[in-house]
């Protein structure tokens, strides 16, 4: 195996590279931070192969330019250490991906106006979903497999028994044009969560334009905020393997052109893929989400074959519970989707909706708006069909549930319109999600639930995840965030 022996040098290939594009100085024009690269030192880290390893402490700097080649293993023991303002491509060949394995550490704490950016070494203009692997976690708190090797074909396990394990820092960081499928059912995601422990800290990151899921965590406890995933082809927030973190203030926002042939999905979450109920049990507790879909007009959508939908995969809903998944969502909006709700036993011994009436898995305090379809009580076959909506499904069990007085969910509105926000939160590279003063996410949050009085969540009035008093340009997402990230120069 490869190895970096000296973090001075990095043992790669060092060339300088001028910025053949001329680009305005101006922070805006960098898309909230993330430097410029000309007249910068370029580092290459890694040499293309899949088994490259950094065996010691480094530290990556803003003054410099890096490419990831191949397949990077920060190996047990060790810490990357990225300064804020760097840019890290990735390269398409190769595809590129960094693994931090179980005992290491990555510790990439960018500031507001000076993120961390991960990106595609394409040229603006011919940036795609899955250019790259993207970022690999791996911890040594619980899941309910024992140990178990993180997919996407990389050879690193994940797992133990340390729930409070620390493998470093995500804040103040964008990851783009990652995600890759290794093969059928067997991906790298953009940010990929393997058993990591609720000492690592997350918290501001933004994944754009994946090429499979934006998060997906596999076991674990870490917990996590203001998450964005924009432009996503698989599933935007995926949870699997018990994992059982907190999250608040997340957003997801579809681009119309990528949907995934599986069916693409705001939340997908499985407590493992045989359906069982076996412990720990996927049960996250998630509050203060906004999931905005690709559909525009529900009297007009077609999810596939035509200018509304996409021609590469199928949209399917904002929020699908299956698999004996004990998921929980409090206080948030679901709105744009084919489907809003599905909450499924779709496997033999899957206990998912029995678990949903006896109170382990809670959609509580939500809004819905805009879908085709509010609800359905089981997921159609993805493969040769060209629709998600079941007509003959009546969605009886997950209408009765989310109806249910105690859980506090609005009626369903018919239209993005009747939410009443301050712009559109489907203009793809300038989108506005917060509630104007009148508006039904304004107010409404319930927070009596036991799951909910954790002090990690902000007891916040509203629902979705903006305040009123908030506007697109003044809000957490101001400064670090990129909604064009196809045509930004780095």
């Amino acid at each position: 195996m490869k190895a970096i022996f000296k973090s001075a040098v990095l043992v790669a290939a060092i060339t300088t590279a001028m910025c053949m594009t001329s680009c305005n100085d101006k922070e805006d024009d960098l898309g909230g931070g993330g430097n410029s690269g000309a007249n910068k030192e370029t580092v290459n880290i890694g040499d293309g192969s899949n088994a490259y390893e950094i065996n010691e402490n480094m530290t990556l700097t803003a003054d410099k330019n890096y490419n990831l080649l191949g397949w990077v293993y920060v190996t047990a023991g060790n810490t990357l250490t990225i300064e804020p303002g760097t840019v890290i491509k990735g390269d398409k060949e190769s595809k590129a991906t960094l693994i931090i394995e179980r005992g290491a550490r990555l510790v990439a704490e960018g500031e507001q106006n000076n993120p961390i950016v991960f990106t595609s070494a394409q040229a603006p203009g011919m940036r795609k979903p899955g250019d790259w692997g993207g970022i690999i976690l791996l911890g040594k708190a619980t899941n309910n497999k024992g140990e178990m090797t993180i997919e996407g074909g990389v050879r690193s396990a994940h797992g133990g028994s340390d729930d409070s394990d620390n493998s470093g820092i995500l804040k103040y960081v964008r990851v783009e044009y990652a995600g890759i499928e290794y093969s059928t059912d067997n991906e790298i995601n953009s940010v990929t969560f393997g058993s990591v422990g609720s000492g690592t800290q997350v918290d501001y990151v933004q994944v754009s334009y994946s090429g499979d899921d934006s998060y997906e965590w596999f076991g674990g406890t870490v917990n996590c905020k203001h998450l964005v995933a924009l432009g996503t082809w698989d599933d935007d927030f995926d949870t699997d393997n018990g994992y059982r973190g907190k999250l608040q203030f997340l957003v997801g926002l579809r681009d119309p052109k990528y949907a995934d042939k599986s069916s693409s999905n705001g939340f997908e979450s499985d407590n493992e893929s045989g359906g069982q109920p076996i412990d720990p049990r996927t049960r996250p507790i998630f509050a203060n989400v906004s999931l905005f879909g690709p559909v525009d007009n529900p009297a007009t959508y077609v999810d596939e074959g035509n200018t509304h939908g996409s021609d590469m995969g199928i949209f399917q809903t904002g929020v699908q519970i299956r698999r004996s998944s004990e998921l929980n969502l409090f206080n948030s909006v679901i709105a744009a989707w084919p489907i809003g709700l599905i909450i499924e036993n779709d496997k033999s011994g899957s206990t998912t909706q029995e678990d949903a009436t006896a109170g382990f898995c809670n959609v509580m305090g939500n809004v819905m708006a805009g879908t085709r379809k509010n609800f359905q009580d089981a997921a159609l076959n993805p493969k040769n069909r060209t629709d998600v909506v079941n007509p003959a499904d009546a969605g009886t069990f997950v209408t009765d549930y989310w109806n249910k007085s105690t859980r506090k969910n609005s009626q369903p509105l018919a239209s993005l319109a009747e939410l009443m926000l301050q712009g559109d939160p489907l203009n793809i590279n300038n989108p506005d999600f917060c509630p104007s003063s009148t508006s039904p996410l304004a107010s409404g949050a319930d927070w009596s639930h036991a799951y909910v009085q954790d002090a990690f969540f902000s007891h916040v009035s509203y629902r979705g995840a903006f305040a009123p008093e908030e506007s697109a340009s003044n809000n957490w997402m101001s400064g670090w965030t990129n909604f064009d990230p196809q045509n930004t120069v780095y």
